[in-house]
């Protein structure tokens, strides 16, 4: 065993063909900022009197799992792999050279399962059966665009360490790539002028859980419960739009955009969101920004899911998506 600094640690991550099952094949690299992913434990303790003052004697491991997050910079390639599990499947992809990868939120409990291999110089460890829990987006001004992910999976296993390849990742999205529209229907959205946002935080939750059983101390499977769509955004208070929004409740179709070039985009809808927690900052000194909350809704009206359209454009061809 040796000594080392958390860059030397490398972080893998591949599509499951089979749920459950451990696989390295057609893995991306992530060049991560940070990682809190790690082995954890439910226990069971033993507090039976034995006519000692000790209030302990015993402790028995009763469930291994896995869970925590990585953060990264927001590349058109890597990017897709985390929303194969996100929405639930694998994207339909069309194009030649350039290529767009097109998402659906999938109805139902048991979204695309990942492997995530974890190495660093002391060890090589593969958790299998991992399924995004939580995806955030957050913009800056003068900043590489983050995104932060949350993972649940089983525990980890021994693995054989793999050469890690940071070669392919493609082009990373900046703050100045952001699109950001609003307006009272979906097809206006095309028509709709960029809003000038000084800040945005997007999260995106699949509230995923254990699925525990008894005759074992694994969970028998990794389940994604309700899908969340909510987020923050900043911008100089310059009218009431968003204070009227709040007040009367009205909702808002929304378009979320990262355009670096027409080969390397990322753009998701929102057909009906609402607005909340309106707050201004009047600092003395300062110009006068407002900052809101808004949430996604499914829009029964139409039948459109809570993200209603999802696109991933880039040069990689969707294998291993």
């Amino acid at each position: 065993m040796s000594k080392f600094i958390g860059r030397r640690g490398t972080l893998l991550v591949a599509k499951e063909s089979s749920r459950g099952t451990a696989t390295t094949a057609n893995g991306f690299w992530v060049p991560r900022s940070t990682i809190s992913f790690d082995d954890k434990v439910e226990t069971a303790r033993e507090d039976e009197a034995l006519g000692k003052i000790a209030d302990s004697d015993n402790l028995f491991v009763t469930q291994k799992m896995a869970n925590g997050e990585i953060e990264s910079n927001l590349d058109d390639k890597l990017l897709g792999i985390f929303l194969t599990s996100l929405f639930g499947s694998s994207p339909v992809t069309t194009g030649s050279g350039t290529y767009t990868h097109t998402y659906s939120v999938n109805n139902s409990n048991q979204h695309q399962s990942l492997s995530l291999l974890y190495q660093d110089p002391d060890t090589a460890r593969l958790y299998p059966l991992s399924v995004v829990d939580s995806f955030k987006i957050t913009v800056e001004q003068n900043a590489l665009v983050m995104f932060a992910v949350g993972f649940m999976s089983r525990g980890g296993k021994q693995w054989t360490a793999q050469t890690a390849d940071f070669t392919g990742l493609g082009n990373k999205f900046l703050h100045q790539h952001l699109v950001l529209k609003t307006a009272d229907t979906v097809a206006g959205l095309g028509a709709a002028t960029g809003i000038s946002v000084k800040s945005l935080e997007l999260t995106i939750n699949t509230n995923a859980m254990t699925d525990s059983v008894l005759g074992t101390v694994e969970p028998e499977d990794i389940l994604n419960q309700q899908f969340s769509v909510e987020g923050t955004l900043t911008l100089n208070k310059e009218d009431e739009t968003y204070r009227e929004l709040m007040l009367s409740g009205n909702k808002k179709a929304m378009s979320i955009s990262f355009n670096r070039a027409s080969n390397s985009q990322f753009n998701m809808t929102l057909p009906r969101v609402d607005f909340t927690e309106w707050e201004q900052d009047r600092t003395l000194n300062s110009i006068v920004s407002q900052t809101i909350n808004f949430k996604g809704n499914y829009d029964a009206t139409n039948g459109l899911d809570i993200i209603s359209a999802c696109t991933l454009v880039n040069t990689f061809s969707g294998t291993g998506y």
